[in-house]
């Protein structure tokens, strides 16, 4: 029992690679479960043993990059420096790493807004692990007198709030019309403007 547990995690395991790749390669849109298949070497109708439909590779694909990406937001919130220095290290390590990560993906701006939509829960989690360890910068910040006394879990909802609201302003305003194509570094100079703001009202003086 335990053998065929295993297998069938590593046919799992197999499919989502190939369709991380498929989906690098030739973008969201283009890429079907025909094509996945045929990658594999598997007929269509095996593949939905393992999962019911794209959106379903999609999601298991959004849940080992969540992993990777909590890491690399827990490493840029570590750094030695003020309670200031760790948060605009985590925005533009965030911003860099959306760059990096979503890039290779050829969709356009609607295709990513509608594969959130439907995996809304998995970005529902993150931002929660995010503000946590925000949360826990800010505390510090506190303990150590950099920063005035606070809410730190409303202040942590403040940072991400804003800059969830400064990308999504992007993605509606911008001429182009696919992810890769976005300007990060406009989000991001922006985000570090209002950031300062929010440190020039709860820094200590």
């Amino acid at each position: 029992m335990t053998d065929e547990i295993n297998a069938t995690d590593v046919k799992k395991e197999l499919i989502l690679d190939v369709a991380r790749k498929l989906i690098v390669q030739y973008g969201y849109g283009k890429t079907t479960l025909d094509d996945i298949a045929n990658a594999i070497g598997m007929k269509k109708s095996s593949l939905y043993y393992y999962y019911k439909n794209k959106e379903d590779i999609m999601y298991e694909v959004m849940m080992r990059e969540k992993s990777v990406y909590l890491k690399v937001i827990k490493e840029a919130l570590e750094i030695v420096g003020s309670t200031h220095d760790k948060i605009i290290n985590y925005e533009r390590t965030k911003a860099n790493y959306l760059k990096k990560s979503i890039s290779p993906f050829d969709i356009t701006i609607n295709q990513f807004i509608e594969i959130k939509r439907s995996i809304k829960d998995i970005f529902k989690n993150m931002e929660c692990d995010e503000k946590q360890l925000i949360a826990e910068v800010i505390s510090n910040g506190i303990k150590k007198n950099e920063i005035k006394k606070c809410s730190k879990e409303k202040v942590a909802e403040a940072i991400i709030t804003i800059s969830e609201a400064i990308r999504f302003r992007e993605f509606y305003n911008t001429e182009t019309l696919r992810m890769r194509e976005l300007d990060f570094d406009i989000v991001l100079k922006q985000t570090e403007e209002i950031i300062n703001l929010i440190f020039n009202g709860i820094r200590k003086q």
